[in-house]
């Protein structure tokens, strides 16, 4: 901060200030008893503060463009607040407010602003103010009295210290008439001579005023614009050798350019036929391995079928092995049957002459047999009957052993029949892989003939379409080749125009 704006202030001029308000040591205790009351508050006081201030944006505008923002203030406004009620106003607060008022003059915060946050100050402490000493109006009174004096003494600060800024503004830009005349009609004549091509010569500055410093500047300018003038004539110097060459060039890059245009168009053409040749090919090539893949599933479902029809004749062979073994005990059963219900007929037969020889031997017992004689005959009856049922178990054994026989002969047969069929069922699934097997071969040959058309017009059409980008850059670079004529053509009248226009200045 520059010391020659910053207003000074003696102890002896404090103390007059302090009594013209008659601050005193009263006041100055009554402020630091309720110094705690201001801690506890000073967030939301400065808070409201800052709120209030956010209404005007030509504020919020002077706070943004001085490079700060409002929560460091808050916290600078903070330390003030408190310092109020410290209740020490001695030379090092005075000072400190003097430098307040020094920098609200250098951000542009004038009096109108700060003088009316001292009210805005007033209308949050006074309420905290009756709150504490609600029991005693004299008390209120002599707070409210106490922040008034101080607060008037710190608005006389800032006052004095913008008027103070002001004046030292204004004395340092204050030059009598004659030397402001004087020095304007020097750099009107200096001025009027570089307007003329003069570039030689300097402007003789004295003093420390505004005046002195333009002229400064002027002679920077000067010195710039005589190198600069030094620059122009070297540049347009190689300039006019570089755009002879460049129309040299420009004419043989635009003729090579036109050839290559032609060629590019033909090559372009050709691609294109070769291209729709290529699609035609690619259609049929995956018309051709649609339908080799199609009999390859076709071919995979019948070699599936054979398994399950090779699987089914085992099947059917196993069961008629099983059914042949069954019939071959069926038959060996019926013979044991058969030879049972031989040892039953033959006790049959046994049982009868034992019933006849009992009947006449009862018969000779006279009374005393008939008991046995009827017994004898129950007996006699039975065995005819088991001998009639032998009969008939004979009867069905042998009608048994008929279809058994038969039942044999044709499992037999079945079985040599099933083998043959295994057989031929086993040859056309051999015959079915091997097709197969072609058929897969086929199939891979139909897709790398589709991957390979594929590719090829994938290629074909990277080559035409970088053939067209060929044929867009080539255009291009025809269009660019005239232009660049023209323009080497208008650089060349600069240059020329140039040269005259430097010619003017002498350096």
């Amino acid at each position: 901060m520059d010391s020659k704006k910053v207003m000074k202030i003696s102890t002896e001029e404090r103390l007059s200030r302090l009594s013209y308000v008659n601050l005193t040591e009263k006041d100055c205790d009554v402020l630091k008893k309720f110094k705690p009351v201001i801690e506890k508050n000073a967030d939301n006081i400065i808070d409201e503060f800052y709120k209030n201030i956010m209404r005007f944006p030509e504020l919020d505008a002077v706070i943004h463009n001085a490079g700060s923002n409002v929560e460091r203030l808050k916290v600078t406004q903070k330390r003030y607040l408190l310092e109020i009620f410290e209740g020490v106003f001695d030379d090092a607060y005075f000072e400190s407010q003097l430098k307040i008022g020094v920098m609200h003059k250098k951000i542009g915060l004038t009096p109108r602003w700060y003088l009316g946050g001292y009210s805005i100050y007033l209308q949050q402490i006074n309420p905290l103010i009756l709150r504490k000493y609600w029991y005693s109006s004299a008390k209120v009174l002599k707070l409210q009295a106490a922040v008034n004096k101080i607060l008037s003494v710190d608005a006389q600060l800032a006052i004095d210290t913008y008027t103070f800024g002001l004046l030292q503004d204004v004395k340092e830009v204050s030059l009598s008439k004659e030397e402001i005349e004087s020095k304007v009609n020097v750099y009107k004549t200096f001025i009027a001579k570089v307007s003329e091509g003069d570039l030689t010569q300097q402007i003789e500055t004295t003093g420390n005023d505004n005046l002195t410093s333009l002229g400064e500047h002027i002679n920077g300018m000067i010195v710039s614009l005589s190198q600069m003038t030094e620059q122009i004539i070297r540049v347009g110097g190689t300039l006019a050798n570089t755009i002879a060459k460049l129309n040299s060039t420009v004419a043989s890059q635009s003729s090579g350019a036109s050839q290559q245009a032609s060629a590019v168009n033909e090559t372009t053409t050709t691609l294109e036929e070769i291209k729709a040749t290529s699609q035609q090919t690619q259609s049929k090539a995956q018309t051709l391995g649609t339908a080799a893949e199609k009999i390859r599933k076709e071919g995979e479902h019948g070699i599936a079928a054979m398994f399950q029809v090779v699987k089914s004749m085992s099947e059917i062979r196993e069961r008629v092995n099983s059914i042949s073994q069954t019939i071959l005990m069926l038959s060996e059963k019926t013979q044991q049957i058969g030879n049972i219900t031989n040892v039953i007929s033959n006790l049959t037969q046994q049982s009868k002459m034992l019933a006849l020889n009992a009947s006449i031997e009862a018969a000779k017992a006279g009374d005393a047999g008939k008991g046995f004689a009827v017994v004898a005959t129950e007996v006699r009856d039975l065995a005819e009957q088991s001998q009639q049922s032998t009969e008939q178990v004979h009867k069905i054994l042998r009608d048994i052993q008929l279809a058994t026989d038969k039942a044999v002969m044709v499992t037999e047969q079945g079985s040599k029949e099933v083998d043959i069929g295994e057989e031929l069922v086993k040859n056309t699934r051999e015959i079915m892989e091997k097709l197969n097997k072609v058929i897969n071969e086929s199939v891979i040959a139909s897709q790398q003939i589709v991957a390979a058309v594929r590719q090829e017009g994938a290629g074909i059409s990277q080559v035409t379409l970088a053939m067209s980008e060929i044929n867009k850059v080539t255009t291009q670079f025809v269009s660019a080749a005239e232009q660049t004529k023209a323009v080497s053509n208008d650089l060349s009248g600069i240059s020329e125009q140039l040269q005259q226009s430097i010619s003017v200045y002498k350096h």
